[in-house]
């Protein structure tokens, strides 16, 4: 990074980075009051700079997942109650994954229903 212009590549990287730890802290990996890795282990581990490291790390502290000590590391925090537009989003995508399953599930079905008149029309006549 030059100056205080960013490249969209480092925004992206930065983002990216952010997202990967909060998968990781939803899914139980780092605990609420677990010490995330040091920027520079999880540089190492995610292929990135320390820098954007720590970028996704105030990130995800602005979001209130981590509390970042000084002199320290990151800590990861107690989740914050959910706002009624964070719900009504991921109910959203839940219900679009659901519908696209059940789309599959009838395209299926559909398949096999015309598979059984297949073979019953190929059977003699009683």
């Amino acid at each position: 990074m030059t100056g205080d212009v960013e490249t969209g590549a480092e925004q992206r990287n930065r983002a990216e980075l952010a997202d990967l730890l909060r998968r990781e802290i939803d899914s139980g990996k780092y605990p609420v009051g677990t010490k995330l890795p040091s920027y520079r282990q999880l540089a190492e581990m995610f292929g990135a700079a320390p820098n954007t490291v720590g970028e996704a790390v105030r990130t995800l502290a602005a979001e209130g997942r981590v509390r970042v000590k000084p002199n320290a590391g990151a800590v990861v925090a107690v989740p914050h109650p959910k706002t009624p537009e964070q719900q009504l989003q991921e109910a959203r995508a839940g219900l679009v994954e659901v519908r696209e399953r059940l789309r599959s599930v009838r395209r299926d079905v559909d398949a096999l229903d015309s598979r059984v008149a297949d073979l019953i029309a190929g059977l003699p006549a009683d």
